[in-house]
């Protein structure tokens, strides 16, 4: 019988997680948009995991994944495209963030894009002091 050497084995088990850990993209918000976020009382800290992002500045301008989208239409077709692959309604959920100052008239078409391509939307707030 030979003897199999095990005493690298932990040396390449950590290696792997370190070659992990560097490929892969961890999923931030990346618009760093400045806005003033709308209160409410019933804001909670959530635990699940955000497929995309999509934000609207001060100005109307439409953020997806941190990329200036044109209309609620590229939204549409971008939660589309990102949600394709998924499964479980834990994977659908879809980040909403939007200045304060926007009529709706501004965010309601960009919700219901993101409601009709299959996201549940998930609205950033800050709670009521």
């Amino acid at each position: 019988m030979v003897p199999v050497p095990i005493a690298s084995m932990g040396d390449i088990a950590f290696l792997l997680i370190i070659f992990f850990l560097v490929c892969s993209e961890v999923a931030k918000d990346k618009t760093n948009l400045q806005v003033t976020l709308p209160n409410s009382e019933f804001v909670k800290k959530t635990k699940t995991a955000v497929a995309a992002r999509v934000a609207i500045d001060a100005d109307g301008v439409i953020y997806f994944d941190g990329a200036r989208v044109e209309n609620s239409k590229d939204v549409e077709w971008g939660v589309r495209a990102v949600l394709a692959s998924t499964s479980t309604d834990d994977q659908r959920h879809v980040q909403f963030k939007c200045d304060a100052a926007l009529p709706k008239e501004t965010f309601e078409p960009v919700m219901k894009a993101i409601a009709e391509a299959g996201g549940i939307i998930e609205a950033v707030g800050e709670k009521n002091q």
